[in-house]
């Protein structure tokens, strides 16, 4: 216990990164196991009732439109709602209205309505909708732990990482130039969406969420072209390990940002900030790999290795990892499908 306690004190930037994500998991699991979602298909003439144990309320269908741009693309759909409350434990009755658009939930004492679907007539809806009182905002409390910690990370005066920047600052200054002329070539000519865009993705959110992640996704590129070099020199092979390290921490961070971004924006447009879709449980997968490649250092202390032996097998796990960084990104959306397979 004595030891624990003086490590929380000298790592207290390192535990906060554990127990948020630790946090997360836990409001996932509140999710999972308490939480209520699904779908209701609304007409105009015909309310619907959703109920549980705290309320009962019923849906009726004001209003629908499809809104187009001057071209005649659809940029928005707009629900109007009508909304009857029959409070079970007070037995009273509350009457409510809201407006669920793309990106934009109605939110009523926890139930939170999303945009699925409309039928071709105009007069009908589907609807997401969930109750989820503490997951959101357990999860929520996480990410906010999580960013706090991330950016915090970098500025700890005593660390792994502050060692490497002071041995390694001149390839690092080439590591990320690398990065970022690859990323700049990835997002003009591969990654830049081409107009008119669906609703769902007519948010500010698509552009750090998509740039987050491809920063993440280039900067283990570089590791791994890194890794090749470092098999091929074996005079340079530990200082291209080092670098490799080093680039690694802000490549995890974008890429554990840029999940938590896209679950922010799941729960605007989808209803719910995690559902299993290929794409996401991939980026999460993938991210568990690098974390693992992450913690090397701690590793090496249960496996007794030579320098020069631990430099080449890091190099090579760094190569193999790259694979589930490919498969994320092309063959889910080849092979896969899902929510994330937009036209």
């Amino acid at each position: 216990m004595q030891s624990l306690l003086s490590s929380m004190r000298s790592k207290p930037i390192t535990w906060l990164l554990h127990i948020a994500l630790t946090t997360i998991v836990v409001g996932a699991c509140v999710t999972h196991f308490f939480g209520e979602q699904g779908e209701i298909h609304l007409r105009a003439d015909k309310a619907q009732t959703l109920a549980n144990s705290h309320s009962s309320i019923s849906l009726f269908l004001w209003s629908f439109q499809v809104v187009n741009d001057n071209a005649g693309n659809p940029v928005d759909y707009i629900t109007e709602l009508r909304l009857l409350d029959r409070t079970q434990k007070k037995n009273q009755v509350t009457v409510d209205e809201g407006i669920v658009r793309m990106n934009k939930p109605f939110i009523y004492h926890h139930w939170r309505f999303c945009q699925s679907n409309y039928d071709t007539d105009g007069y009908g809806v589907e609807l997401r909708y969930n109750y989820d009182p503490w997951g959101i905002g357990i999860t929520y409390t996480g990410y906010v732990m999580l960013l706090i910690a991330m950016i915090a990370f970098f500025f700890q005066k005593r660390s792994y990482f502050r060692a490497l920047i002071k041995q390694q600052h001149k390839w690092l200054m080439i590591g990320l130039g690398l990065a970022v002329v690859v990323l700049a070539i990835i997002m003009t000519k591969v990654v830049t969406p081409k107009p008119p865009l669906q609703p769902v993705l007519q948010t500010p959110l698509l552009g750090i969420h998509v740039s987050v992640i491809m920063l993440a996704y280039t900067l283990f590129a570089v590791i791994m072209i890194n890794g090749i070099v470092g098999l091929c020199l074996p005079a340079k092979r530990n200082n291209l390990m080092h670098l490799s390290q080093l680039l690694l921490y802000p490549a995890e961070f974008c890429l554990a940002a840029g999940i938590f971004i896209g679950a922010v924006w799941a729960n605007m447009s989808w209803g719910r900030y995690w559902g299993w879709d290929p794409k996401e449980t991939w980026a999460l997968i993938t991210m568990l790999v690098y974390a693992a490649l992450l913690h090397w250092p701690f590793l090496k202390r249960f496996i007794p290795l030579k320098q020069e032996t631990g430099a080449i097998i890091y190099h090579l796990l760094s190569i193999l990892s790259f694979a589930f960084v490919l498969f994320t990104y092309f063959g889910v959306s080849y092979l896969l499908g899902g929510l994330h397979s937009y036209a």
